[in-house]
């Protein structure tokens, strides 16, 4: 997935839905992908999916992966 490019279509990281790319930034930490859904979605260094992108900032980006740690998301099940 690391072809990501404006337009590639995609399955959301946060809602699940297929949605296309919009804008693709580099941020300190790797690439942000910017979703026509309006979610910001970071790769998974681990696994390579979009997922959310749990930055506090924008210029940052802090892949956040439901499979590779479930155990942030524990609060949300």
């Amino acid at each position: 997935m690391n072809d990501l490019e404006v337009g590639s279509s995609v399955k959301c990281g946060i809602c699940g839905r297929e949605t296309k790319v919009q804008f693709v930034t580099e941020r300190e930490g790797g690439k942000a992908f910017d979703l026509d859904c309006m979610h910001r979605n970071a790769l998974c260094p681990n696994c390579g999916v979009l997922v959310r992108d749990d930055s506090e900032t924008i210029q940052k980006v802090e892949p956040l992966c439901r499979t590779c740690s479930p155990e942030a998301f524990e609060d949300e099940d």
